[in-house]
């Protein structure tokens, strides 16, 4: 009998549209995409050595991760380097055929790079690009990190 009322509570309250508490990860307010689904997003942007120096090459390094709960499928990954001005410096692709696993992350990009030699500040941008299958979430596809190079 309990087990009958918790049920009925569950079934009368709409919990999708409730709201997020300051802080928290955002509730999905739409289940259109409920199904069993990959999630691929970006988990790192890594800068070799941490401080690059102006005119020095330097190891660039993008890491993609699947969050969702199946496998993903072939993907791509494009790099802008912009300068302090919005001037592209350095762009790159690479083309991802390995899935991830669920919860698998995997290195997606990789390149040296060497930039003017006059320190400024620079913003490399990633966006990862789901090619065989859909993403369930294309949010989380887009990520950014600002370097100070010396």
């Amino acid at each position: 009998m309990l087990m009958l009322l918790a049920s009925l509570a569950f079934l009368l309250n709409d919990y999708r549209l409730s709201v997020s508490a300051p802080g928290d990860i955002q509730r999905e307010k739409s289940w259109a995409r409920s199904g069993v689904m990959p999630d691929i997003m970006i988990s790192g942007i890594e800068v070799q050595p941490l401080v690059p120096l102006a005119g020095e090459p330097f190891a660039l390094n993008v890491f993609c991760q699947n969050i969702g709960v199946v496998r993903t499928g072939s993907y791509g990954v494009d790099v802008t380097v912009r300068d302090r001005d919005g001037r592209e410096v350095f762009t790159g692709q690479a083309a991802r055929k390995k899935a991830l696993d669920p919860g698998q992350t995997g290195a997606a990009f990789s390149a040296s790079v060497t930039l003017d030699p006059v320190p400024d500040r620079y913003t490399v941008s990633v966006v990862v690009k789901p090619e065989s299958f859909e993403d369930s979430n294309p949010a989380n596809n887009r990520s950014s990190k600002v370097i100070d190079v010396l």
